[in-house]
């Protein structure tokens, strides 16, 4: 039988006997916490907030060095802890904290020192119980500057939250060996995933021991968000992996959000700070060759400029949120979605990982909340896909599970960050078009003719084409590319039929075609996915003799990203005037008012000319534009669906 919490408290105890109510009720309690959770970073997000708010009491009382926090990631072992050299906890305050709405972080003489500007970030008295009771094995040491010190576990939170088990978890004695024995002060916690947690495995999140370093700084408080700010953090932050095979990898981690261009590269990123070029040149100033071209621009405004760049409107409906909160804003626009992939690889040295990408990120009190909201563009909904937003407000109130906030607030968050777009898509002269070179050495190929060489041949060895007759030795890097590729293809009947009148770099459109040949045309004609895939469907050929099509707009784009960039914005094209883009892939895999369709054997009756890969439709518009995406075309021609004849 569990003893009461009292004055002095033994083990084994109940953490939820604090609570005066029923079974039942208690177990609504604990599964209302265990609800507002559903992220797999939760559990890390969590375990180091806690930490981080007792590091800086730590360093706000002036007790001695260090002030650290360190983490272990054992995927071996399927489990997380967290060691910190806080201000620890009483015997009493640490069984108490698992039970709900229970926090310590009250002491006046710490709350005068934080102020309004460094509020703790748990504050809601939830974390440990979700921690407790959302995992079946937790570990909890503490010893506070009073030099009381607690050993403790709970085991079987989970299951009796979910009426696994009808017997109250309880806390007990912890006899393994505290992490905390030789130190003078701090917390130790430690929770075992399993199957009926979330996540289920670490290696779920990531297998690779470098990536953690990146989560650790983009999705919990390690990650201190100092925009405006001249602070910086004094905690030191170490990590530990273990890898699935039991290897240990140490990191030592910066204490500060990951800001997109902090990232580099060898050669390097070119990223612009709007605000630092500006002060040394005037807006209307015409842009120098040496400062176009760049990969990304970058922004913070102070509560001040967001108050200037909002709309009359605006001003006065936020006006109380603007003083209240203080939001400052980082804003951060890539040339081209790749970027993004660049950035993601340099960090963690794997594709195919996005723990930084586009999107609207909201801080509070220092730290990102968990969710990633939309933006509300009024215009430039194609450039706003690659645009990076973090807004931070002091003394905001997050709900229970750090997901989302005050509606206000959120309100203002997505007003701020329109205004930002809007400001940015003034500025794209800064940067490289679109389409130029997507690849990790576009810096180098500009530099002179030596390194342009160099740097081509470089690709060449990294994406080889080589499909023979074609001239072409490596995959497209630009526009100009596309155009030469898609020419050699027609020229060796890739394109059956097609005949070619213009090509221009001046006009509005860049070419002008049609399709003019005998039925029996080798590959005019849609047999089978693994025979003439590219061809057209014999239903919409009919009986005629001849294939013979109007004179057709055709644009040629390094990606369809582009296109669909142009038709939106301001650009003379019209959406409604062209009917096939030529272009070497795809970036983005959805865009917002537009479709895209693969053309395969199910929707064949919809290739209206040879060579189609894909559909590209516009809400509320009946035309459809027929993309030929080369790289599908060329996958085809690799796998030997397509046969190429010998070179004219």
């Amino acid at each position: 039988m569990a003893s009461k919490l009292g004055s002095q408290i033994g083990f084994p105890a109940d953490p939820l006997d604090q609570v005066k109510s029923e079974a039942a009720y208690k177990r609504r309690m604990v599964l209302g916490v265990l609800e507002s959770y559903n992220s797999n970073y939760d559990v890390l997000a969590e375990m180091v907030q806690n930490a981080v708010d007792a590091v800086e009491d730590a360093i706000l009382l002036a007790l001695p060095r260090p002030y650290e926090i360190h983490v272990h990631v054992d995927m071996h072992a399927n489990r997380l802890s967290v060691r910190d050299s806080g201000i620890g906890m009483s015997r009493e305050e640490a069984i108490r904290a698992f039970a709900p709405s229970v926090s310590f972080k009250h002491a006046e003489t710490l709350l005068k020192k934080r102020g309004t500007k460094r509020p703790y970030r748990g504050y809601k008295g939830v974390g440990l119980t979700f921690l407790a009771y959302g995992t079946d094995d937790i570990r909890l040491h503490s010893k506070n500057v009073s030099g009381d010190f607690i050993a403790a576990k709970m085991q079987y939170g989970h299951s009796w939250a979910v009426e696994e088990r009808n017997e109250p978890a309880l806390v007990v004695a912890d006899s393994e060996v505290s992490p905390l024995e030789n130190r003078e002060r701090g917390t130790f916690i430690s929770v075992q995933l399993s199957p009926t947690t979330r996540p289920r495995r670490l290696n779920m999140i990531a297998s690779e021991p470098q990536v953690w370093k990146v989560i650790l700084q983009t999705r919990t408080a390690i990650g201190q968000i100092f925009l405006d700010d001249e602070s910086s953090s004094q905690i030191t932050v170490h990590l530990t992996v273990t890898d699935t095979e039991g290897k240990q990898h140490n990191f030592d981690v910066h204490p500060n959000f990951l800001l997109p261009h902090l990232v580099q590269r060898d050669p390097a990123f070119r990223f612009l700070d709007l605000p630092a070029y500006y002060a040394r040149n005037t807006e209307s100033a015409n842009i120098p060759p040496e400062s176009q071209r760049q990969d990304g621009v970058y922004l913070v405004w102070n509560t001040e400029r967001i108050r200037d760049e909002l709309t009359d409107t605006q001003r006065q409906d936020f006006g109380d949120e603007l003083e209240c909160y203080t939001p400052v804003l980082y804003a951060f626009l890539p040339y081209n979605a790749v970027i993004w992939r660049q950035i993601n690889e340099q960090l963690t040295g794997v594709k195919n990982r996005r723990h930084l990408d586009s999107g609207l990120l909201l801080g509070i009190n220092r730290q990102r909340l968990a969710d990633t909201f939309d933006m509300s563009p009024t215009r430039f909904e194609t450039l706003s896909r690659n645009l990076f937003v973090l807004i931070h407000f002091d003394n905001a109130r997050p709900d229970q599970g750090r997901k989302t906030v005050q509606d206000d607030v959120l309100d203002l968050a997505r007003k701020a960050a329109d205004r930002a777009l809007q400001y940015l898509a003034r500025q794209r002269d800064f940067l490289k078009p679109p389409g130029d070179a997507p690849t990790a050495e576009p810096r180098q190929v500009e530099k002179n003719h030596d390194d342009w060489i160099f740097n081509v041949r470089s690709h060449a060895n990294a994406a080889p084409l080589h499909i023979p007759p074609v001239a072409y030795q490596s995959e497209p890097l630009t526009e100009q590319d596309v155009v030469g590729l898609f020419h050699q293809l027609a020229t060796v009947g890739v394109f059956p039929g097609i005949r070619i009148f213009a090509t221009s770099q001046n006009q509005t459109y860049d070419s002008l075609v049609n399709y003019d040949c005998s039925i029996d045309t080798p590959g005019l004609q849609f047999k089978s996915s693994d025979s003439n895939p590219l061809g057209i469907s014999p239903y919409i050929l009919g009986a005629i003799e001849k294939f013979s099509t109007k004179y057709l707009t055709l644009e040629f784009k390094n990606n369809l990203d582009v296109l669909i960039n142009e038709v939106e914005s301001d650009s003379p094209k019209d959406f409604r005037h062209i009917d096939i883009c030529v272009c070497w892939n795809q970036i983005n895999e959805t865009f917002k008012g537009f479709e895209i369709e693969e053309i395969t054997a199910k929707n064949i009756d919809e290739r209206s000319y040879p060579g189609s890969t894909h559909l590209l439709r516009k809400d509320g518009d009946a035309h459809v534009i027929q993309v030929i995406q080369l790289r599908d075309v060329v996958d085809m021609i690799r796998s030997g669906r397509v046969i190429l004849p010998s070179a004219l």
